[in-house]
């Protein structure tokens, strides 16, 4: 009985590390198909903050298991040449964005919606 029961864990153990691992790559395709929806621009114009908004509908039903477990939106902070500064995808923990509030820069501070209030970054190149 007990040697079926350690068979019984390393299965179970072995089924959940799959699944996780099944759907943090559905995250990764999410990230790298998804589309800016808008550029926001620093005031200096070195930086801007993209807001994404994955589409996991069409991975289909583990898609859609995915959409309940993430954010709707996430941003990135790029310089003016493309190269990525910060990412708010990899959050796993946050609620970001909302429809009606964009997100900004305050000098080197990039601010983005979050459920709580305000999200921010301090991005130096971004001054």
């Amino acid at each position: 009985m007990r040697k079926f029961i350690g068979v019984a864990r390393s299965i179970l153990f072995v089924i959940v590390g799959l699944l996780l691992m099944f759907l943090l790559g559905l995250k990764v395709y999410g990230s790298w198909m998804a589309q800016p929806l808008k550029k926001y621009w620093s005031d200096s114009g070195d930086c801007y903050i993209s807001k994404y908004e994955p589409d996991y509908k069409m991975i289909g039903l583990a898609g859609r298991v995915l959409e309940l477990l993430s954010s709707r939106y996430f941003y990135r902070v790029y310089t003016k040449d493309d190269e990525l500064l910060r990412t708010s995808e990899w959050f796993f923990w946050m609620r970001e964005g909302n429809e009606q509030v964009a997100p900004e820069f305050s000098g080197a501070t990039a601010l983005y919606p979050g459920t709580e209030g305000w999200e921010y970054w301090t991005v130096t190149a971004c001054r």
